[in-house]
This record gives C-alpha cells, structure tokens and sequence, in this order.
C-alpha cells in the first residue's frame, strides 16, 4: 500500500494538502495537524497526510476503506480523530461531507487551495516554497517506489509482460502520457504490445482479442477514467491477467490483478503528481532490458540502425571545408 516513508523530511507545512483550503470547512482540519504534527506518531503522520490529500475519500468511503487506501489500520483513523480534538471518526468526518455538499468540484478546490495557500504564495519566496513542497511529496513518494513490495512488484510485471503474447497497455486521459512511453520504449525491445487508447470511440474493439496468454498494463489514478476501468475488468473478464499501476493496493484496477505496483500520487498542486508513475514505468522497462539477454540487445540494435535508415534522429550536418586558394 501506499506509504510514504520516515526519511521523507516533509515540513508540517507540506501537510497543507488539495482540498483543504484557508477559508473552507476542513481550514480547522488542516490547522489542527500542523499543530500536533510533532507529537504525532508515524503512523499518525500517514494517516493524517492521507485524509488531507483526499477528502473525497473522506466524506465518501468508510473508516475501515479509508484506512486500507490509506496503508493504516482501522484504529489509527480512531486515534487520528482523538490526536485532532474530535470525539470520535465521525466528529472527524462531518467537515469533509459539508466541504463535499458545498459542490465544489475536486480540482476547484485544490486550485482555490493553490491560490490561497498562505500570504505572500504569489511572490518570489512564495513559488519558491511551493516548488520546494512539490519537490519534496515527488522525492517521498519516490522514495517509496523503492520498497521491497514494490520491487517484487515489478519483478511479477516483467515476467508476465515477458510471458505474454500480446501485452495490452491502457491508459486514459492524463495516463495516456505513461501508456504511450511504455508503449514506445517497450516497442524497441519486443512488437507484440498493442496500446489501447479509445481512438474513434473503439476501446472495446481495441480489446476484442484479447485472451488467457495475454496481459494488460493498465494505468490509472484518483478520479479513474470508467474507460480505464472499464476496459480493464473486460479484459480480466476474458481471462488476460493484469498488470495495474495504480495508486492504491484497492484500487478498482487492482481487484483481481496478477501484478499491482501502487505509487503516491499526491501533490500540492491542483493536479496529482505523475513523476513516482514515470520511475515505476521507467524501472519496469529496464527489467526487461536488463534480464533479456541477446534477444533484447539484437531487437535494439535492429531497430536504431532502421531509425538511422529513415533519419528519424536529427544530425548535426558536417561542415564543408573551405578551399583554400
């Protein structure tokens, strides 16, 4: 599950997460935790980061679900209340369904967070500092790309993209970037993946074939695409085994996976952070360079010197030498 680790060095004031604006309901929220940030325990820390980033959570799932997306246990959101000043979950809860009944939608409100963060966020110290807290939530959140689940992971991903007979790769609206750079990069190894990306209205018919001897890599995030969804419980249907880069060990991506690699993507900006899914993708393509022997080095080869015949790369162009009378 997704956790960020001890190392990280976040500052209380990086706790100030989306959702959470200066003048809305959950302002007392977020001031509460930077106040009891220090004598709150690791887990408690978590916790505490977790509800912040997403109150949708909050106000729509229950304790016992928003502790397993979370990576806590059930008690410690019980704990987390009681740490806060609330007499219970509950008490905790409330001011995230009233934010959620304002009708705000979620972007707009981490916008208007964005906007009114603290005084002085449009100047120069101001950006600074926002910059230095998105820097640090991507080196956490990358740092957590390196546990020893996420490496086993990756391992389970590469030998079944390895295995397969055609590997799927779907991925919509802002994960379309990621599926289409593992599309590519993965292109230069092996030419049995097929990206799946809904062009004309046909994501269904892109899956079709899909069977038992092929996987998906199926990438998405908080709000989930229902086409990624989907398409990827269709596939599963179909008996092809699934490989899901998602935020969460219980997102709707990974029910039911063979391989689940979950990164955090949650930044201060309005607009969850891709970079931790870029390392994951990055780390999978490597594996299966680094254990492909000849056959990878071959099919690499073989497709920089066909590159090469179409000029596909720009080239310097050799400097005509003067004749000298």
């Amino acid at each position: 599950m997704t956790r960020r680790p001890k190392s990280a060095g976040l500052p209380p004031d990086a706790l100030v997460m989306p959702g959470v604006t200066d003048t809305g309901p959950l302002a007392d929220i977020a001031a509460r935790v930077q106040a009891a940030h220090d004598a709150l325990s690791p887990q408690l820390r978590q916790a505490a980061r977790y509800i912040l980033a997403h109150p949708e959570d909050v106000a729509l799932t229950s304790m016992r679900r928003l502790a397993e997306h979370a990576g806590v246990k059930p008690s410690t959101m019980v704990r987390l209340s009681r740490a806060l000043g609330f007499d219970g979950y509950e008490a905790l809860r409330e001011p995230y369904r009233a934010w959620l009944r304002g009708g705000e939608g979620a972007f707009v409100a981490r916008a208007r967070t964005l906007q009114a963060r603290r005084p002085g966020a449009t100047d120069g110290p101001g950006r600074a500092a926002l910059l230095e807290e998105m820097t640090a939530a991507d080196v956490g959140a990358l740092r957590e790309g390196l546990t020893a689940a996420n490496a086993q992971a990756l391992q389970r991903a590469r030998d079944l993209i390895c295995a397969a007979d055609t590997v799927y790769v779907v991925g919509l609206r802002s994960c379309q970037s990621l599926a289409h750079l593992f599309h590519y990069a993965y292109g230069l190894v092996r030419g049995n993946a097929r990206l799946v990306d809904g062009r004309g209205g046909m994501l269904f018919d892109e899956l079709v074939r899909v069977g038992p001897d092929d996987v998906v890599l199926s990438i998405g995030f908080r709000p989930y695409a229902c086409g990624t969804v989907e398409a990827t419980a269709f596939a599963a249907d179909k008996g092809a085994r699934v490989v899901a880069l998602t935020d969460s060990l219980v997102s709707p991506l990974a029910h039911g996976a063979a391989a689940v690699v979950a990164v955090d993507t949650a930044s201060p900006s309005y607009f969850q952070s891709l970079v931790p899914a870029l390392a994951q993708i990055q780390a999978l393509l490597a594996l299966i360079v680094a254990e492909g022997g000849d056959d990878a080095l071959g099919a690499i080869d073989r497709m920089e010197h066909e590159l090469d015949a179409f000029g596909a790369y720009w080239t310097e162009p050799k400097r005509r030498r003067r004749r000298t009378p």
